[in-house]
């Protein structure tokens, strides 16, 4: 008596193009995990990182023209003094927390940040006046209205629409 071989059933194109599509899936959820562990790692305080500090967004809305003499005239106006948020929670923190309390200790960390913070609005006020001075004064009314529609629309609303800025 002979036996006939039955081959094993085929698997089917489905199953095949499930397990492909599997693979695949794991792979790039596998690359978006390490890029963001990566990112975390290099940047753990997320206001360290250039390109998400006020100037750089600032700098980033700017006409070609008016981006560097803004990015100048900050650098010159703020003479260098780099404001940390994450570094003033720590100090605070550490003031804070320190045994015995010192309420000198608090109020020099409190000075230095309020003196930093300071800086920062120098160099800022010094970057705008420089861009607008470099901007055109089309440049410069529609820098106004773009800088109108960042804000909550009620705030829109209230606000009266910028006046016609002098020629240069």
């Amino acid at each position: 008596m002979s036996e006939t071989v039955t081959p094993p059933p085929a698997k089917s194109r489905v199953n095949r193009w499930l397990a492909v599509a599997l693979i695949a899936s794991v792979a790039i959820n596998l690359g978006f995990a390490g890029f963001g562990a990566v990112r975390y790692f290099k940047y753990r305080e997320f206001a360290e990182r250039r390109g998400w500090q006020i100037e750089d967004q600032v700098a980033r809305r700017l006409p070609d023209n008016a981006r560097q003499a803004f990015r100048q005239a900050f650098e010159e106006g703020r003479k260098g003094g780099n404001v940390s948020h994450h570094q003033m929670r720590r100090d605070l923190s550490a003031a804070l927390g320190a045994k015995p309390y010192d309420h000198n200790r608090l109020a020099a960390v409190l000075d230095e940040h309020r003196r930093r913070l300071d800086q920062l609005q120098a160099g800022m006020q010094a970057g705008m006046l420089a861009a607008a001075d470099a901007m055109t004064p089309e440049q410069r009314q529609e820098f106004a209205e773009r800088m109108l529609r960042h804000g909550s629309k009620q705030k829109r609303d209230e606000m009266p629409p910028p006046s016609p800025s002098p020629r240069h």
